[in-house]
């Protein structure tokens, strides 16, 4: 499933925030009078990815980043944020968040052709309230994918959809985003992933084992894969040996499988077969078969004595000339 990074432009624009990196917080304060403080933590980011390509087979074999993405979301009600009540569970308005793929050193604007979308995958979650590893709201992105090999970065988008008229912003009463019921999206803060690489087929090192994040928010209800095995390449250095004394690896491998070359119990091997078949004959010979001359002169005795002068064989008799069935033809008549 494919998606254009592209959001809506009729969307307002993020409100000024304080940003560092993974972390960001803003402040705004809604019509009702009170001040909201937003923070947004990017606790799990992602390290490497494996390129699935753009043919039609790279939806078969699309590999998700690795680790998964995870925010931690937060909401805070105070004039002060030090000393504001955390209010995540009791607010009364719904989030999601929206990802997007950017190159980690960007290319110089010039006349180049719109490149295709590179971003693969579901890049919009919503917000899941969890008990661990803290109290809190969470953004899970356990399916996106890379098409190009590359060094890239996720921009993470935080929007809000207020569903009390008196929280939303002072400054957005004119919004045409606002309906009948007074229900508007806002688009809030945004918080940016470290560099990562994205490997071809050929040069994947391999998949790491899941985070004990991966495995917390996986053991509350969250869609989230989970390894248990390290999926690393090996490399020429970490290969075992082999000989004699090493351990059979093929037969660990296709445990369950019998092996390709084993004739299954219920056929009688071939061998088996022709050896139980009797032969006649003096050198063991097909009994159906016509003997030869030679084996006549031979008897059961064994093979002819070659002790003839110059190499013949003592006592071979040529055979008699052979009879026709049918009758010489008489030469045709001259004419003169």
């Amino acid at each position: 499933m494919e998606y254009n990074p592209a959001m809506p432009a009729s969307l307002p624009a993020p409100s000024s925030t304080a940003r560092d990196g993974s972390r960001s917080v803003m402040k705004r304060v809604t019509k009702g009078g009170r001040t909201l403080w937003y923070e947004m933590c990017l606790i799990q980011e992602p390290e490497r990815a494996r390129a699935c390509g753009s043919g039609p087979k790279s939806s078969a074999d699309r590999r998700p980043v690795d680790p998964p993405p995870v925010i931690q979301f937060r909401v805070f009600e105070g004039e002060d944020f030090n000393a504001a009540r955390d209010i995540t569970f009791d607010i009364h308005a719904d989030f999601f968040a929206y990802t997007s793929l950017e190159q980690a050193r960007p290319m110089a604007s010039g006349r180049l052709q719109a490149q295709p979308p590179v971003l693969s995958g579901l890049p919009v979650a919503g917000c899941s309230y969890l008990d661990r590893p803290h109290p809190a709201g969470y953004f899970i992105f356990p399916d996106l994918s890379v098409r190009h090999e590359g060094l890239y970065k996720l921009v993470f988008t935080l929007y809000e959809l207020t569903k009390d008229p008196m929280n939303a912003d002072v400054e957005g009463e004119e919004n045409p985003m606002i309906n009948e019921v007074g229900q508007a999206w806002f688009c809030r803060m945004e918080v940016t992933s470290g560099d990562f690489t994205v490997y071809s087929a050929k040069k994947f090192p391999g998949l790491t084992e899941s985070t004990n994040l991966s495995r917390t928010v996986a053991e509350q209800g969250c869609r989230v894969r989970i390894r248990r095995d390290v999926r690393m390449r090996r490399r020429d250095r970490d290969r075992k040996p082999t000989g004699p004394g090493a351990p059979d690896k093929a037969a660990e491998d296709n445990y369950g499988q019998p092996p390709r070359n084993e004739i299954p119990a219920d056929i009688r091997p071939r061998s088996d077969s022709i050896a139980s078949m009797e032969r006649s004959g003096p050198y063991g010979m097909d009994s159906q078969r016509r003997p030869s001359m030679m084996d006549h002169r031979a008897g059961p005795g064994g093979p002819l004595d070659f002790a003839g002068r110059g190499g013949s064989i003592s006592g071979f008799v040529p055979p008699p000339p052979g009879s026709y069935s049918h009758p010489r033809a008489s030469p045709a008549p001259s004419y003169s």
